[in-house]
């Protein structure tokens, strides 16, 4: 991993491959590890551009430092300025997805194309408050009872029951993932990155005019109704329903979404000027070899 000075914050991110860049987003709890066997299933030509967002893996916040859907799009706008991509494609899941549809209204010369797993653009008002309330609920949980009693509530909710599809070992290490965060991080992600603190993006996405895919397990029906419904609010969007999966598509069934994600960018633009200031691509290439297998710190 590689720390970026972002003010507030030190931003930890990963950069690997070659080729026109693809920034990935994770969810809650999760870091930029979440996204190693998607990366392992996709064909090569491709820069990975993988950040731990605000309040999680290895991203430390300083004292008074905010977790926001507007820090967290400035975070990115740095990282891509520090590696030298002017536009990249963005696929983000959860938390991610939102964080994606975010910088997209925000930043749009900075994006050359969007993909969102399990994700809505906000909530109605009435809807908002009360997630709101949940959310600091849960960070005032995280606060008082630990990270490791956070972990084993968070992993038992239905949401996320379709891992466990993939065995206890796999259910184990995705557990492990979690705890390699900080209290203080999630509480600050969800006080400030919430669905009850986002402000609701639906009346801004018709100006997307980037190719847009909208991806949600089809055992996820909550999320399969907002990604049709995101899919008719875009100008260029489409709706991508992966079979025997459920929220969390790229833990579940990361062959699968691997199929997705290489359809949706060899349909979208690819210009971008890819190169980075801190790795040649032979490097990264080699890089990114060794850093997405099993057994390796990613």
């Amino acid at each position: 991993m590689v720390i970026l000075d972002a003010g507030d914050a030190r931003l930890s991110y990963f950069v690997a491959g070659d080729g026109p860049p693809v920034t990935l987003l994770h969810g809650f709890t999760q870091s930029g590890r979440s996204w190693r066997e998607l990366i392992a299933h996709m064909p090569l030509g491709w820069t990975w551009i993988v950040p731990d967002l605000r309040g999680h893996g290895e991203t430390q916040l300083r004292h008074g430092a905010l977790c926001s859907m507007d820090a967290c799009t400035g975070d990115l706008v740095l990282l891509w300025d520090a590696v030298g991509v002017e536009r990249s494609h963005i696929v983000g899941y959860s938390m991610g997805g939102r964080l994606a549809l975010h910088v997209a209204t925000r930043r749009p010369d900075r994006v050359l194309s969007l993909l969102t797993i399990g994700a809505h653009a906000g909530l109605e008002e009435d809807a908002r408050e009360g997630r709101r309330r949940g959310d600091e609920g849960l960070a005032e949980r995280i606060e008082k009872d630990g990270l490791e009693a956070f972990a084993n509530y968070w992993g038992s909710l239905p949401l996320f029951a379709g891992l466990e599809r993939r065995g206890p070992a796999y259910v184990a290490e995705i557990r492990a993932e979690r705890l390699r965060n900080h209290v203080a991080g999630l509480a600050c992600s969800l006080r400030g990155m919430g669905a009850g603190a986002m402000h609701p993006l639906w009346d801004e996405l018709a100006q997307v005019s980037v190719p847009c895919t909208f991806v949600a397990g089809q055992l996820d029906h909550g999320y399969v109704a907002s990604a049709r419904r995101l899919a008719a609010t875009v100008p260029h969007g489409r709706v991508e329903i992966v079979l025997r999966a459920g929220h969390a598509v790229h833990q579940e069934r990361p062959d699968a979404l691997a199929r997705v994600l290489a359809s949706h960018l060899a349909a979208s633009p690819l210009r971008a000027n890819a190169s980075t200031s801190h790795a040649t691509s032979a490097g990264r290439r080699a890089v990114m070899r060794t850093a997405f297998t099993a057994g390796s710190r990613w």
